[in-house]
């Protein structure tokens, strides 16, 4: 019965990347399909394309000697991409804010308000990305820049393949989409750009290992420093 078997490999994806987002199985850790496939009560089968889909996804890769293992996120790409996105996100929530409509922030208030509802829900990891996604393109489109869209929806989507390896429950994105959407409001342009820097940057740090600092002179550092934020003052 196809829709049964895809069922099954629907719940032996969701199983084993939940472990993965939770840490309970870490970077470097083998998965071993017919030891996942005895411990869940299924054949090997819906195991093999479950794990297909999570080595598409990046979060595991074969290695010789070793079959099939954990990915972890590269933390130097995941650096970069984060002073990018702060420093054209930022530009992007100065270029949109002077079109913002009452309609714009109704749209994105709904948004915030799903994203809520569902964070703890079954498929919260793929609501999130895709509800998160749409709340800051909502305001960002209003910068009428094609360029800048394209840029941002790349750079959205290397951040959302790293993050799931993270558990999105753990994330802080609700208080800071009620702050945003408190700045935008009250058309304070200047919070509105410090709200979003710390948002990526705090969504950054959640990634990185306790001992993470930001190295002056680097491209992250550039990027905090050009949206107004200095060591002294981050939230």
């Amino acid at each position: 019965m196809p829709g049964i078997h895809r069922r099954v490999a629907d719940e032996v994806f969701d199983r084993l990347h939940e472990q993965i987002a939770t840490g309970a199985v870490a970077p470097g850790d083998r998965l071993d399909p017919t030891e996942i496939a005895a411990s869940y009560g299924v054949s090997r089968t819906p195991v093999r394309e479950a794990i297909l889909r999570l080595d598409a996804q990046g979060l595991v890769e074969r290695l010789p000697y070793r079959g099939v293992v954990v990915t972890g996120v590269d933390l130097a790409a995941a650096e970069d991409v984060a002073a990018m996105r702060i420093q054209l996100e930022t530009l992007a929530v100065q270029a949109a804010l002077p079109h913002l409509t009452e309609e714009t922030l109704d749209r994105m208030r709904e948004l915030h308000e799903e994203l809520r509802s569902r964070v703890d829900g079954p498929d919260a990891q793929q609501a999130f990305s895709g509800l998160n996604r749409e709340f800051h393109m909502t305001l960002y489109r209003l910068a009428g820049s094609p360029t800048l869209i394209r840029l941002l929806t790349d750079l959205s989507a290397q951040a959302e393949r790293m993050r799931l390896h993270f558990d999105v429950r753990r994330g802080r994105a609700d208080d800071d989409h009620a702050r945003i959407l408190a700045a935008l409001a009250a058309g304070d342009a200047e919070e509105a750009v410090a709200a979003t820097r710390d948002h990526l940057f705090g969504a950054l740090v959640m990634m990185m290992p306790a001992s993470f600092g930001v190295t002056p002179g680097s491209t992250l550092d550039a990027a905090l420093r050009t949206s107004g934020w200095v060591p002294e003052t981050a939230r």
